[in-house]
């Protein structure tokens, strides 16, 4: 009877070892949450191997890949769960990736992209703008924080940025009036400060 059990008992005993071995998704958030990247990226690998075309596994990874400054892989990654169930999740990644390669005209495009599904989305609208200010097309940007503003008029920050680009862009007039408005709510912000100095 004893030699019966003694080997139920190891191959139990095997079984529970694996089983702890094996990380779970919980394990990834946990990893990251203590700025662990490289294992929580490591624990994603691990579950999509077994499930190479879950969209959101695909999505956690170019996540994560981003977080360790691999911006080339995040953006394919990010394509690919795209291509598997469009979302605005990914769409944002790839954006955000290409922000980070400075690939300037392809972010403005895909800035554009994104906000014919999403007009009002107040993040992607802020990247379009910044593209467009890395392009130095300031009348361009100017049109994206005038789109910001008209969402949140009183989000002074981007009225300074909207003041700016504004000024920047030669329509003196138009931020001259944008920069009454910041004087009167925010005038120790730093645009206002700069500005005052213009506007006398």
């Amino acid at each position: 009877m004893k030699r019966i059990i003694l080997p139920c008992l190891l191959i139990l005993a095997a079984g529970f070892l694996l089983g702890q071995g094996k990380a779970s998704i919980t394990d990834s958030y946990n990893a990251e949450t203590a700025r662990n990247y490289t294992r929580a990226l490591q624990i994603m690998e691990d579950l999509s191997a077994n499930d190479p075309n879950d969209e959101f596994y695909i999505l956690r990874i170019a996540w994560l890949q981003y977080l360790l400054g691999s911006y080339n892989e995040s953006m394919k990654n990010y394509q690919k769960s795209n291509n598997l169930y469009p979302s605005l999740d990914a769409q944002t990644g790839i954006l955000n990736c290409q922000l980070a390669l400075g690939m300037w005209n392809e972010a403005h495009n895909q800035a554009e992209h994104i906000l014919q599904n999403f007009p009002q989305n107040i993040a992607v609208l802020s990247k379009a703008a910044y593209s467009t200010y890395m392009l130095q097309n300031y009348r361009a940007t100017a049109d994206y924080y005038q789109r910001i503003v008209n969402i949140f008029p009183w989000d002074m920050e981007s009225r300074g940025y909207l003041v700016n680009n504004l000024y920047l862009s030669k329509d003196i007039e138009n931020a001259r009036q944008h920069y009454q408005i910041l004087k009167k709510y925010a005038p120790d912000s730093a645009m206002a400060k700069e500005y005052s100095k213009i506007f006398k």
